[in-house]
């Protein structure tokens, strides 16, 4: 979790706790309705934890960034499953269904930012703009909630992680299609690429936590839930 304050609360810098608000963004990944129709029973869950998660990084200061995909584009040509893609995006565009939740967009202010990505491009940050963006801000802690875990999410996170930024996933705050596929992600895939805490890590904490011990509390409940299921 992010430092509430301009002080760091933690002093391991692989450790969200280590960077202030100004040095953090909240990710809102693929948020569109008709990916919420089509993302399984916790989508609606997820709609309502990143929109919690929104409130509470805009009380703190934090960027708000919406990664959506530009639907006045089409895939790119050498994409695999082009013609599948730009079917979903016409979709989208003929059903008035490209738009986020209300909850996600109601009183947004200049801490909020949108940067869209052509069809076929899975990680929000091949979004042109963004990577300049966070770079530029001296963001160096994502945290990421979206649709779907399996896509947008995953991608994401390992190529955040892979540029160097802390990442941290809210767990409930992200959903799929396919929800034993969502729970493997969360427990045994992105734990490997990052942090992950359930919104509730969050709404409960003390201003100034230190959350170092939370990211180990966080792998013991993994492997808890991971165990009970043998």
């Amino acid at each position: 979790m992010a430092s509430t304050t301009s002080d760091p609360v933690s002093a391991d810098p692989a450790d969200p706790g280590f960077y202030p608000p100004s040095q953090t963004a909240l990710l809102l990944l693929d948020f569109h309705e008709m990916f919420l129709q089509h993302a399984g029973p916790s989508a609606v869950t997820a709609v309502a934890t990143a929109a919690e998660m929104r409130r509470w990084a805009t009380k703190r200061g934090i960027f708000v960034i919406h990664a959506l995909i530009d639907t006045s584009k089409s895939a790119f040509p050498s994409c695999i499953d082009a013609n599948r893609y730009n079917t979903i995006v016409a979709a989208m565009v003929s059903s008035g269904t490209s738009a986020e939740p209300t909850s996600l967009t109601d009183g947004a202010d200049t801490g909020e930012l949108i940067f869209t990505r052509r069809p076929g491009h899975i990680s929000a940050l091949k979004s042109p703009g963004l990577m300049d963006f966070l770079q530029e801000r001296g963001i160096a802690s994502l945290i990421l909630t979206g649709l779907s875990t399996s896509g947008c999410v995953l991608r994401t996170a390992v190529q955040a992680t892979d540029a160097e930024f802390v990442v941290t996933v809210v767990r409930d705050g992200c959903a799929d299609a396919d929800e034993e596929l969502h729970k493997i992600l969360i427990e045994k895939v992105l734990t490997s690429r990052g942090n992950q805490f359930p919104y509730e890590s969050y709404a409960t904490a003390p201003e100034r936590r230190a959350w170092a011990g939370k990211r180990e509390a966080s792998k013991q409940h993994n492997s808890t839930e991971t165990g009970s299921r043998k």
